[in-house]
């Protein structure tokens, strides 16, 4: 039957049954910290709310007092259950001790008794009836002093609740100052009705509070589903993840931007709040490195140069699942490491290890070590090959009339003009003192002696100048060997070939090139 009663009632069973499904999502998720208090709470707010639709749709005092009461079941733990959630949400689990929360439950539970026992002390209702002037029956009530002691105490936990969502609210990221907003926004529309029933100014003099939490349910709902209420971490997590130096990027299970720290935007300017809920992949255009960590998506770390400036930022980055309790995969995220240290130091004793100091050509023991791997190659695919070995022209007189500074600016010279007419692929090295050797992989011999007269141009046509302003020419006399085919010859057959071939350019008068390759063998 439809009374004026009907449309409150129809409003208090919506939200009954929403809170009642928010507490079976809730218990669901009990791996979440923050999922059992909230669970307990949309219970209690169950109760609440259930008992007071059948309240204002009983006619009768016996039946009103009946659903009161069960009622009252949700309505003295709300204040556990808010401060429980808020303190785990907000990193405060320690200030809610065991005996803070014993106390609580200890009030919550003797109120309900003395809520129920009431007719015999009358310490919480000095009278209850019927006001039947209105447009329905309405519960008529004598609050009695253990009345107000409860409403305190319910309006003293939802204050201290809220107060920790506030003071958590500015450390923590984007995502979690909208959650948080939320949370808080929702929180107040029950504490309202609660206020406006307790100054006597709700319509019919029926209590408002649970029509509050039927307006907070959107909200609540909103931050569960939209920002993962009970999967993401709380905001105390939330101020390690901020405070952080290593950038990291929040994906979803669909590598869609749920969140990033100040060190990620730093690295990434395009990140923008205005970005969540984007692909990442969109965003990270720009970064074909990153985007293939994000295609592979499983636990897998890169070595990259973002190369945004002459300080060459190199990042060990990571991509990595985030779990939730129950070992589900609820998304990715990127983790930036800079390493920029490591690498150039990294470099600096590769360097030392494979290179010669002074004339930044292969040392000899990387030479003959790549050597070895260029022959081998070559044997594999039948493949042609040379070397060329050069030593500097009347490099002592150098030094013993100009001094060994000199020396070294004519050797630097000497290497970075041989240097500048060789491929990448070939290999140059520095054998000691002033003399060189250089690997040219499928080169034939008669094209090796080509390059080395080029060489032989390269180092003699420009004089070298000096420190001291001086001017010192430069010629320099080389050997070549090679074969078609590489077939039994090894690194040091060849070495050997050409060396004998440098010589008998020196016994020419130097400053020439003089080659092995005529003969149909290399000699031993």
């Amino acid at each position: 039957m439809w009374t004026t009663s009907t449309p409150y009632t129809i409003i208090l069973l919506t939200a009954a049954a929403m809170t009642a499904f928010f507490a079976v999502y809730g218990f669901t998720r009990s791996r979440s910290p923050v999922a059992l208090p909230f669970a307990g709470l949309a219970v209690v707010a169950t109760f609440h709310a259930l008992g007071s639709a059948f309240e204002l749709a009983s006619a009768d005092l016996a039946g009103k007092i009946f659903w009161t009461r069960i009622e009252y079941i949700g309505i003295v733990f709300i204040p556990v259950f808010w401060l429980l959630l808020t303190a785990r949400y907000s990193g405060k689990d320690k200030d809610l001790t065991k005996t803070v929360l014993g106390s609580m439950i200890f009030l919550s539970t003797l109120t309900l008794t003395l809520n129920y026992t009431n007719d015999w002390h009358h310490l919480y209702y000095t009278s209850l009836g019927l006001d039947l002037s209105g447009a329905f029956p309405v519960i008529v009530i004598g609050k009695g002093i253990w009345y107000w002691v409860n409403q305190v105490y319910i309006n003293l936990g939802i204050l201290v609740g809220t107060i920790m969502l506030i003071a958590g609210y500015g450390r923590g990221s984007l995502t979690y100052r909208r959650q948080t907003r939320l949370m808080i926004t929702a929180s107040l529309f029950p504490w309202i009705g609660f206020l406006v029933y307790l100054a006597g100014a709700s319509p019919h003099n029926i209590d408002l509070t649970p029509f509050g939490m039927a307006l907070s349910l959107p909200l609540f709902g909103l931050a569960l589903f939209r920002y993962r209420l009970l999967d993401i971490v709380p905001i105390a997590r939330e101020a390690v993840f901020s405070g952080m130096g290593d950038g990291v990027i929040v994906m979803d299970g669909a590598f869609r931007l749920i969140d990033f720290n100040p060190a990620a935007n730093r690295l990434f300017p395009q990140l923008d709040a205005r970005l969540i809920g984007e692909p990442v992949i969109a965003i990270m255009k720009d970064h074909p490195q990153i985007l293939d960590l994000i295609k592979i998506g499983q636990d897998t770390t890169a070595e990259i140069n973002l190369d945004q400036n002459e300080g060459r930022p190199f990042y060990h980055v990571r991509i990595s699942p985030i779990m939730n309790r129950r070992g589900r995969t609820i998304g990715r995220a990127l983790l930036f490491s800079e390493t920029t240290e490591q690498v150039l130091l990294r470099e600096k004793l590769r360097s030392l290890a494979t290179l010669d100091e002074l004339t930044g050509a292969c040392n000899r023991r990387y030479f003959t070590e790549q050597g070895r791997k260029e022959i081998a190659r070559a044997k594999r695919h039948s493949r042609a090959l040379s070397v060329i070995v050069i030593d500097l022209d009347h490099f002592k007189a150098i030094n013993d009339r100009w001094g060994h500074e000199a020396g070294d600016v004519v050797l630097r010279g000497a290497s970075g003009r041989i240097r500048n007419e060789l491929r990448s692929a070939d290999i140059f090295g520095r054998h000691g003192g002033e003399e060189f050797s250089i690997m040219l992989p499928e080169t034939p011999p008669d094209q090796a002696v080509l390059v080395a007269e080029r060489l032989r141009k390269a180092i003699t046509e420009t004089p070298y100048r000096l420190l001291s302003g001086a001017s010192v020419n430069l010629t320099a006399s080389l050997g070549t060997a090679g074969m078609a085919v590489i077939a039994e010859q090894t690194l040091e057959d060849l070495i050997r070939a050409a060396d004998r071939a440098m010589y008998q350019a020196k016994a020419a008068g130097r400053d020439c090139v003089r080659s092995a390759a005529e003969v149909t063998s290399v000699p031993v």
